[in-house]
């Protein structure tokens, strides 16, 4: 573990720290949700925060702001202490509340729960007013923010206008507004596409650099910022571990990370350990990005580009011994039978779409067939989850149709086509309509009728499956946005309606829920339904898709299989998509690339040690 840093060093620190969330009305207190947290973190460094969902990572931010318990209640133990420029590291509740705010700000996890105003100046320049900044330094700082947000040209858009990763860059530059010392991200790039996610972290860094920023961030998909962070924070069991470098993090976990923990980590990490594992030496250090990866295994010699006996050309279907199988597996079988089986459950058929005089979709034309996870992929703001909108009429389309089994959806009653096409939205507190968690599932299946105790076994299996059980009492508003998220999702899906459309489905979700999530889309996929996915996570693309639809600037760029789309460079640029890292990877270590960790695993093996030995150590 890292020593503490200085104390002249140090942005903020927490000392002995607990919290207790307020209990409702004549209920008990709970049991601290934070418990005796210390920790430092360092001016200009960049903090990995890591933890399952529903651990307390953004309770920890919150309290780290000071949202809990100033604003939203609670009581908490210890001391929170922020760095002044004259006086060095200074207790929280010494400083006014605005100027706690300067010092220590938050982007949250869902961009809407903090814009206030309607559009993209008005929000970005907003706290600059309540601040009393002069007027002319507001619309310089305006400008420097949409910039280093990547939303020149954006600042008489309106709000409502904007797809959510776009709300999500407008959030982050009231952020960068304020200029604050220490910077919390949650979950930032969640809502944003690959190239947007690369470009936020680029920006990050150029800030850092400049104004010697002090970065937290919140993140379960880590490939693009694990080898960034200086140091790495666990949150578990309402403690927080750490600080570790990355590299002494993986060292001391290793495959714990992933398997025990039920966390995501780089791929190219991912990789290395799991040939050490299979006795494969690799070098000292373990590989943090593509590039470390690369050269530690071509530091093992030539060889690994010769053609190996028994290999396949699609690599996909190779089972890794780690105690289950490649999730591409299933994808690959599923995907050759729906090939002639399935038939087509919705039709787009030419559709045009335009929000007032700003046009979002032109001439779109495709089908979701049953049988099928289809991915719907693109940038941001390239109308994705516009198109989503109008599959079950909550829109319909400026011109041209769609259909569903045949019949256009403007010749639905929009109940029955609602219970025929299951929409799970991006922002899950949008569909709740129940006051607990185990009724926000059981009403769907009792909407259809069914006996009392099958709704109740069905609802508590399901509340198992997705790990809500313990929190079956609770508001469905009281969760963790990862925990409402797979409520939102198990609330649509529990009836097996037969169509379901998803907008990001595992945002928020640690590596385990992820796969719990599209193990039940593949299950739902496996029964006959017609799952169509909107993500920005090419992992999941290349892991369970069958197919994938690219939107770009409003049109269909793109209809073929995940490994189509990724061979495809000029696609994926116009559309701002990256392949998985191991995509990358394996093209430059291989003769043809492959989708998976197993895959590269599998071929790496087997050109530089026995085989036979490393298929069965796990």
């Amino acid at each position: 573990m890292n020593s503490t840093p200085s104390a002249d060093r140090a942005a903020l620190a927490l000392e002995d720290y607990s919290f207790w969330f307020k209990p409702a009305a004549r209920d008990p207190e709970g049991p601290a949700a934070l418990e005796k947290v210390s920790f430092t973190v360092e001016t200009g460094s960049l903090v990995l925060i890591l933890g399952r969902s529903g651990s307390g990572k953004s309770t920890l931010a919150l309290n780290l702001v000071g949202i809990y318990p100033d604003y939203m209640g609670g009581r908490n133990q210890g001391r929170v202490l922020i760095a002044d420029p004259e006086r060095g590291l200074v207790n929280r509740r010494e400083l006014a509340a605005a100027e706690r705010f300067r010092r220590v700000n938050m982007l949250f996890q869902n961009p809407e729960d903090q814009i206030v105003t309607l559009t993209v100046e008005e929000e970005v320049g907003f706290a600059l007013e309540n601040y009393l900044v002069d007027p002319a330094a507001i619309h310089r700082r305006i400008d420097d923010a949409l910039d280093l947000a990547g939303l020149a040209g954006f600042r008489r858009r309106s709000m409502l206008e904007l797809s959510g990763g776009e709300k999500q860059r407008v959030a982050l530059a009231a952020m960068l507004a304020l200029e604050p010392a220490v910077l919390i991200l949650d979950e930032p790039t969640s809502n944003l596409d690959p190239a947007g996610t690369a470009d936020v972290l680029a920006t990050i860094d150029r800030i850092r650099a400049r104004r010697g920023l002090t970065v937290m961030v919140i993140e379960h998909e880590v490939d693009e910022v694990f080898h960034r962070a200086d140091s790495v924070l666990l949150v578990e069991g309402r403690g927080v571990a750490g600080p570790w470098t990355p590299r002494e993090f993986m060292d001391q976990r290793g495959l714990e990370v992933r398997d025990g923990m039920g966390l995501w980590i780089p791929q190219a990490t991912e990789v290395a350990l799991e040939l050490r594992a299979r006795g494969l030496e690799i070098g000292r250090a373990v590989p943090l990005d593509e590039e470390a990866l690369i050269a530690a295994v071509e530091s093992l010699g030539d060889g690994l580009k010769s053609s190996v006996p028994g290999t396949e050309p699609d690599c996909r279907s190779f089972v890794m011994s780690v105690g289950q199988p490649d999730p591409a597996e299933a994808s690959l079988s599923r995907s050759a039978s729906s090939a002639t089986v399935s038939s087509p459950v919705i039709e787009v058929r030419d559709v045009c779409f335009a929000y007032a005089d700003h046009s979002v979709l032109e001439g779109v034309s495709f089908a979701a067939r049953r049988s099928q996870l289809l991915a719907l992929v693109g940038q941001n703001g390239s109308g994705k989850s516009t198109l989503a909108s109008l599959f079950n009429g909550i829109v319909t389309p400026d011109s041209g149709e769609i259909l569903v089994d045949g019949l256009p959806t403007t010749d639905y009653e929009f109940a029955h086509l609602a219970r025929r096409v299951a929409h799970i939205f991006q922002v899950p507190e949008k569909q709740f309509v129940c006051a607990t968690v185990h009724d926000e599932i059981a009403h769907g299946l009792r909407a259809l009728g069914l006996p009392e105790d099958e709704v109740q076994q069905r609802t508590l299996n399901c509340l198992q499956a997705v790990r809500l059980l313990e929190r079956r009492d609770a508001s469905p508003y009281v969760l963790s946005h990862g925990q409402k998220r797979r409520l939102s999702v198990a609330a649509m899906v529990v009836g097996e309606p037969d169509v379901v459309v998803l907008d990001e489905p595992t945002f928020g979700q640690d590596r385990q829920q992820a796969r719990n999530l599209m193990d039940l889309l593949r299950a739902l996929a496996n029964g006959g339904a017609a799952v169509v996915f909107i993500t920005h996570d090419m992992r999941l693309v290349a892991e369970y898709a069958d197919r994938s639809v690219v939107l770009c600037d409003g049109a269909v760029a793109f209809d073929g299989t995940p490994e189509a789309l990724f061979a495809s460079p000029d696609i994926l640029a116009r559309a701002r998509l990256r392949p998985p890292p191991v995509h990358a990877i394996s093209a430059r270590l291989l003769s043809e690339p492959v989708l998976t960790t197993a895959a590269l695993v599998k071929r790496i093996g087997a050109s530089w040690g026995d085989s036979a030995t490393l298929q069965d150590a796990g």
